[in-house]
């Protein structure tokens, strides 16, 4: 959800410096033009933009994304697949002779986790594309930091070396986290609608935009599930965000590579030394 360096011009190798935030309404910038709310400015940010009379395209997030390659080479490759849609949104009005009001794409993302094994960014985002409403959705970036790859919740729990007796604790750790995610996404579903016996469809966590968040001692110690508005619900209902604690069971199940970087509750966490985690 930052940016300050930026756009056409960022994607043609160039960097240009923002202004200073001004306190309130700051006029329309060009580099970065963000419509219905304003982005993060300044020296630690980064912006990715467009303006012109079809769209208004806004891509910010934090500068420290560049320590890690891969995160960065990925977020990189998420502003550049997220203009190419809006520019589709457009050319798909004009074929279809609709007469849309400019179109808007607006996503703000922040580092959840920066450490040595693994990496985390997500976003918000808002965009208008026509019709009455406009669409808010969750984007997430999970990667192996030491590999310099992009990965996704379930790598976390895929075996390296296929031993029958951790493969079965391996696939049972992702079944862990799947069980959590249901138990705490129905919890808050009844709470929202006032219903305790509200019939609740748990969709497969492994679907979802999914996020690391770091706890004491600088180690990760839930995972957070984003859940676009009508994945659960209706649109008024609003998305859902749901933390899954990561226990003994989801550790038990984990990747060997990937261990140090969670760490579970109480007297597990205090083995093991503080570091920082973003």
């Amino acid at each position: 959800m930052p940016k300050f360096l930026l756009p056409a011009l960022a994607f043609l190798g160039l960097a240009v410096p923002l202004a200073a935030q001004e306190a309130a309404d700051p006029p329309l910038d060009p580099y970065c033009p963000a419509v219905e709310r304003q982005l993060p400015r300044g020296p630690e940010w980064l912006c990715y933009g467009t303006l012109n009379e079809d769209y208004s395209f806004a891509f910010a997030y934090p500068k420290a994304v560049e320590r890690v390659p891969a995160l960065d080479a990925s977020i990189r490759r998420e502003a550049e697949a997220s203009e190419t849609w809006i520019v589709e949104q457009v050319r798909e009005s004009r074929d279809e002779s609709r007469t849309t009001s400019p179109m808007r794409y607006e996503a703000a993302w922040q580092i959840d986790a920066l450490l040595p094994e693994v990496a985390a960014a997500s976003a918000a985002i808002s965009h208008y594309t026509g019709g009455a409403h406009g669409g808010i959705e969750y984007r997430t970036v999970l990667v192996d930091a030491r590999a310099g790859r992009r990965i996704s919740l379930g790598d976390l729990f895929e075996p390296g070396v296929f031993e029958s007796r951790d493969l079965g604790d391996r696939i049972e750790g992702m079944r862990a986290v799947q069980r959590a995610f249901c138990r705490t996404l129905a919890a808050e579903v009844r709470a929202r609608r006032e219903d305790p016996a509200a019939e609740v469809e748990c969709p497969a966590v492994e679907r979802q935009p999914v996020t690391f968040l770091c706890g004491g001692n600088g180690r990760i110690d839930r995972f957070r599930a984003l859940l676009n508005p009508t994945v659960v619900g209706s649109r008024a209902e609003g998305p859902y965000e749901v933390d899954i604690p990561i226990d003994a069971r989801m550790m038990a199940g984990m990747h060997r590579r990937y261990r140090p970087a969670f760490g579970l509750a109480g007297e597990e966490r205090a083995r093991i030394p503080a570091r920082p985690c973003r």
